[in-house]
């Protein structure tokens, strides 16, 4: 596995502007990370994420690709913000045009991994809804995925949000596009924004795997206060250094040794301590946990 850390994790310390692109592939390499994975929300302009284009960005991808020479750290995916549901035909295919978009950018400049959206973050929807969008869902993947094929890119979905978060409607999607280059991003935390147990779904999605996120969370039964994220149950949960809060990250991370996957490995650190320590502490958790497990 090659360990590293999304550029998510340093958003706070980007959007003040204390960090900028070049400092998050200088810090990765001066923890000994392997990769960097390019949220392109962390780049994007504030709330303009769902139609940036950072191929379009000559003055932002320039520095990207800098920042990764110079660094010897490499680019490992990227992942975009994407809505395939609730907009007019002209927007949709707006959406899918530029998520192809992309797939043609990471054959540019040798990235693999595209992992897009298919619902906006926040979206909810019960059994009905979803039911009466997937089929549209299945086509916009599969012509993401399609096109991903020809170009030696693997595109996927995130277990991310709320409408398409728990392993069962991630793995459907997956079945359903039924293409080699359609995958799943596979984040061990976000399950908990459904009440799914993240041990039990991240053993059921391995499988279907093609990069990993790893957080941790703290679970509360009722309210603490403000800063917490309310499940679709109505539990409560905030991000935490990783192997601080109460996801079973040990056997999970076990689990993921056992199932023989490969590939790179996230930290997309979001808790509330300060971002540095927080990113250093939960890699160095990681492959303190990483080294009990495997000897």
């Amino acid at each position: 596995m090659k360990l590293g850390l999304s550029s998510y994790s340093f958003l706070p310390l980007m959007r003040n502007g204390s960090m900028q692109i070049e400092d998050v592939f200088s810090w990765v390499r001066d923890h000994g990370g392997e990769h960097v994975e390019l949220a392109t929300f962390s780049v994007a302009p504030e709330g303009a994420d769902i139609h940036y284009r950072l191929g379009d960005d000559s003055e932002a991808l320039d520095r990207l690709q800098t920042a990764s020479r110079n660094t010897g750290i490499p680019l490992s995916g990227i992942c975009i913000s994407a809505n395939f549901i609730g907009q007019g035909e002209v927007e949709r295919r707006a959406q899918i045009e530029r998520a192809k978009h992309y797939v043609e950018l990471c054959d540019r400049i040798d990235v693999r991994f595209l992992r897009h959206d298919v619902v906006q973050w926040s979206h909810k929807g019960d059994t009905a809804a979803f039911e009466s969008e997937f089929a549209g869902i299945v086509d916009a993947c599969h012509q993401i995925a399609e096109h991903a094929q020809r170009y030696g890119v693997t595109s996927s979905v995130e277990d991310h949000g709320f409408f398409m978060t728990s392993s069962e409607r991630t793995k459907r999607l997956i079945h359903a596009v039924d293409l080699s280059s359609f995958r799943m991003t596979l984040d061990v935390g976000n399950f908990l924004c459904v009440d799914e147990d993240p041990l039990l779904a991240t053993r059921a999605c391995l499988p279907q795997a093609s990069i990993v996120h790893l957080k941790d969370f703290y679970i509360r039964h009722t309210s603490p206060g403000e800063g917490w994220l309310e499940t679709a149950g109505g539990r409560y949960i905030r991000g935490s250094v990783f192997g601080f809060g109460d996801v079973d990250t040990r056997q999970i991370l076990q689990s993921v040794v056992a199932s023989g996957y490969d590939g790179f490995v996230s930290l997309e650190y979001e808790g509330g301590e300060p971002t540095d320590y927080g990113c250093a502490t939960g890699l160095n958790n990681i492959r303190r946990m990483l080294g009990e497990i495997t000897g």
